[in-house]
């Protein structure tokens, strides 16, 4: 797609899910990439793992409209979201394979191929902009993985969940400081 594009470089941001797809491709294509930006996004393990979950997602029994709309009250508790997310998510079933593709694969990525995430290897810049109470991406995952990151920049925020609510100036600062330093 870059090459159709005629773009030669690009800023990768992964957030949620989406930071090992970005991980992976920053290894992959380091030639590519001006900088990795992960934003409450997965972190890479710091040792393989001897066992570790094969489905990392919400269980299969809540991917429905009906499920999510009785559930929606337990949001803020068990996800550290609004229950308002709910809304911006409907309908569900326009989801679920999505969801399911990034808990039986994206998810445990990672940890399954330990091997072909030698994070230490990165050659770009990283910044990772991380909540410390998100509770789908756990920061202290962020502390064990920081250290594997060659180049890193790292902005915490002690609130604001994994969609890191109320920091948008900070956020929108950390993202043209990063960027402007790597033009």
């Amino acid at each position: 797609m870059l090459d159709t594009l005629k773009i030669d470089k690009v800023f990768i941001i992964g957030t949620s899910a989406g930071g090992t797809p970005a991980i992976r491709f920053a290894l992959d294509y380091p030639e590519r990439v001006k900088g990795l930006i992960l934003y409450c996004s997965a972190m890479p393990v710091t040792e393989k793992p001897d066992k570790y979950s094969e489905y990392q997602a919400p269980p299969k029994l809540f991917l429905s409209n009906y499920v999510m709309r009785l559930i929606s009250p337990l949001m803020p508790v068990m996800m550290g979201m609004p229950a308002s997310t709910v809304k911006d998510i409907m309908p569900v079933g326009e989801r679920i394979e999505g969801v399911i593709l990034d808990g039986e694969i994206v998810n445990p990525d990672m940890e399954r191929h330990f091997e072909e995430y030698p994070i230490e290897e990165l050659k770009v810049p990283a910044l990772i902009v991380h909540a410390e109470d998100d509770k789908l991406s756990s920061f202290k995952k962020v502390e064990a993985a920081k250290h594997r990151f060659p180049n890193l920049t790292l902005v915490t925020f002690l609130d604001g969940g994994h969609m890191m609510r109320g920091h948008g100036d900070e956020i929108d600062k950390a993202l043209d400081d990063f960027i402007n330093k790597l033009k």
